[in-house]
């Protein structure tokens, strides 16, 4: 099964690195992707949006902070589409 997740704070890099220690297939995407550098350390793999990434796995989990950034996620950064 491939994974996916959006947001790589401390919530989501937590389950991403329990995951990966289980041999799950991740693949990530923040918007900065420094932040996301530990979790590809890790092995996790990247997607350059999220509209890549819901084409890319199974499973798609997504851990931000804030109401606004998951509308811009989801709608603006998939041009008004849930890819999924």
């Amino acid at each position: 099964m491939k994974i996916g997740f959006i947001g790589t704070g401390v919530m989501g890099t937590g389950i991403i690195n329990n995951l990966l220690k289980n041999d799950y297939d991740v693949t990530v995407y923040n918007r900065t992707k420094a932040h996301a550098q530990p979790v590809l350390d890790n092995g996790a793999k990247w997607a350059d949006n999220p509209a890549e990434l819901t084409k890319m796995v199974d499973v798609l989990f997504t851990m931000v902070g804030f109401p606004q950034d998951v509308e811009n996620i989801y709608f603006v950064n998939c041009n008004n589409k849930l890819n999924i």
